[in-house]
């Protein structure tokens, strides 16, 4: 393990005395039942503010289920409904798994943490500066690897693919989520085990931890029997108050990163694993102690700092993997030492968390598309009423959802803009509501990001309205698509130039990531080229341009314009469409 020897059996210790019983009914404060009762009470309301047809939530404490909270539906149009039983892919909790069965190898003596991936892949290479690329980095999302460099639906070739790319950094330097890492994760297990990753999970993961009803890939057989996945209709525009949903297709699917099919009954025994310590419910210790404790445990950078992102990954859940172990993300709340994961793939979203100090653990299931909309809401609310419960304190009052069309300092945008071919539309304030006014019609505008607007009306459906302010602050412009207009208060100029070749690369791209589209238009607004007339592409040359800490490049030009638009390693397709 990569840690100095007195750190694990201290840790181990701390765990041991730490760890605290759920108070019973009988106990003073709040009763379990009254807490467990304030979770299903906010369960319609998460599912609500997520949009999702069915939801799902597992409750459970060391020893058994607490609580199965079923809501909504698993097929909308047979009326089907979600149940304790409902299969739903978990997405990327998925690498909580493959790191188990990686780490039971190493208890047996099959692999070093420490040494390169190669020794035990000796077909993986990707350029990594001659630093190689440790077994726990992968684990660990600090090997540099790209997150989806192929993003093929075979992981084994994603993994061959990596040949013809270099490592973000240096490996062991910096974190970087990569789901690339875990499947030359997975590879190495199946090596391992002389038998394929997902034959070698069942083995060492569902089968002795008891989820019976698991399974780790999909097929259309096994979809036709879980809830159907649902995705957003219109993918080529931003999504209204109420998209249109439709169902996410079936397909074939094996990743060590993300291709397990679980239940809520099932993951309650799966959490019950990690409440116990790392024991089966049969007491069998499937990990070490010491190796469950550095699972559970951020991993440490070369520069000894604790292995995870200094920024917030989720918006709704922006703790998540500020800390990173071995496929677990690592918190503390309050002396309270908790672990878990999000997931989302395909239609489906998932939300795991586990106090390990109070025993307590819970996960949501959602079978909406990933957008950011992992099902968290529910779970960190349960987490802090279980918190609560235990302390005897009184149980906290569910989050309150933003006004979706409340908008701060309205006044702010209000005035008339006009555009250089006579064009004129207003914008009116009324309190904290904002509207834009168009040959008579009053449109509500939402707010969507720092002085950006979705217009709930079709003809303003491809593009959100975009704001700009002058070096004082104030706004002065705005702008739809390539559409520029400035109001009454802009003072520049109202001309613009910019090279001429960036109008052959304007236009549509797109692409198809696991049955789900993927769209972008690129867009030429005032003299500055963008992503959807919102994002700026910064000029490095040979075109190649930077849109925050990515790299968009245009290549494969048919004579005159680009056929191909890349986001780091993700391609999109030029179409002649609108």
């Amino acid at each position: 393990m990569r840690r100095s020897s007195p750190a694990v059996p201290a840790l181990c210790a701390a765990l041991a005395t730490a760890l605290l019983p759920v108070p019973s009914d009988g106990a003073r404060g709040p009763t379990l039942s009254a807490a467990l009762a304030a979770i299903a009470d906010y369960a319609p309301a998460a599912m609500r503010y997520q949009g999702t047809p069915g939801l799902a939530v597992a409750i459970t404490d060391r020893t058994h289920t607490l609580r199965v909270i079923a809501l909504g539906y698993a097929n909308v149009d047979a009326k089907i409904p979600v149940t304790a039983r409902t299969r739903f892919a978990i997405g990327s909790i998925t690498k909580s798994m493959t790191a188990l069965a990686l780490l039971e190898q190493h208890d047996a003596g099959q692999i070093d943490l420490n040494e390169p991936a190669q020794r035990y892949l000796p077909w993986f290479s990707i350029d990594s500066g001659g630093t190689p690329v440790l077994v726990h980095q992968l684990l660990s999302h600090t090997a540099g690897l790209p997150d989806d460099y192929a993003v093929e639906m075979g992981y084994g070739y994603d993994i061959v693919a990596l040949r013809a790319a270099k490592t973000l950094f240096t490996p062991g330097t910096a974190w970087s989520y990569s789901n690339d890492g875990y499947a030359v994760a997975g590879a190495i297990v199946a090596r391992q085990d002389a038998q394929t990753w997902p034959d070698a999970l069942r083995e060492r993961v569902l089968a002795p931890i008891g989820m019976t009803h698991s399974v780790p890939v999909f097929t259309p057989e096994l979809m036709a029997n879980a809830a159907l996945g649902y995705q957003f209709r219109d993918n080529d525009r931003p999504p209204p108050l109420h998209p249109a949903l439709v169902p996410s297709p079936p397909m074939d699917f094996v990743d060590p990163a993300g291709s397990v099919l679980s239940t809520p009954a099932d993951m309650a025994v799966y959490m019950r694993f990690f409440l116990n310590g790392g024991k089966t419910s049969g007491g069998t210790q499937l990990i070490a102690p010491a190796t469950f404790a550095a699972m559970t445990s951020p991993d440490t950078l070369k520069n000894g700092k604790p292995a995870g992102s200094s920024d917030a990954v989720l918006a709704e859940a922006p703790e998540f993997y500020r800390q990173y172990g071995y496929g677990l993300a690592i918190f503390e709340d309050g002396g309270d030492r908790l672990i878990g994961h999000t997931g989302g793939i395909s239609g489906y979203t998932a939300c795991m968390q586990m106090n390990l100090t109070r025993g307590v653990g819970i996960v949501a299931f959602a079978n909406l598309v990933e957008a950011p909309l992992h099902p968290c809401a529910i779970v960190l609310y349960a987490m802090r009423v279980l918190r609560a419960q235990s302390l005897g304190q009184p149980i906290p009052a569910p989050p309150a959802y933003p006004d979706p069309a409340r908008v701060e300092r309205a006044n702010d945008y209000a005035g008339t803009y006009g555009s250089a071919d006579g064009a004129m539309l207003q914008v009116a304030a009324a309190r904290d509501r904002l509207f834009l006014i168009d040959g008579g019609k009053r449109i509500a505008l939402c707010p969507r990001g720092a002085d950006r607007f979705w217009a709930d009306d079709p003809k303003y459906a491809t593009f959100l309205l975009a704001f700009g302010r002058d070096s004082a602050g104030s706004v002065v412009e705005m702008s739809y698509g390539s559409r520029w207009l400035p109001n009454e208060r802009y003072r520049g100029p109202r001309s613009f130039t910019y090279p001429a070749e960036w109008r052959a690369l304007a236009g549509r791209y797109e692409n198809v990531f696991f049955g789900q589209p993927q769209i972008t238009r690129v867009v030429i607004v005032k003299d500055r080229l963008t992503l959807d007339g919102v994002d700026t592409l910064k000029p490095l040359g040979n075109d190649e341009f930077a849109i925050g800490t990515s790299v968009v490049r245009f290549e494969d030009y048919d004579g005159n314009e680009p056929q191909r638009l890349s986001i780091d390693e993700t391609n999109l397709y030029r179409v002649e469409s609108p």
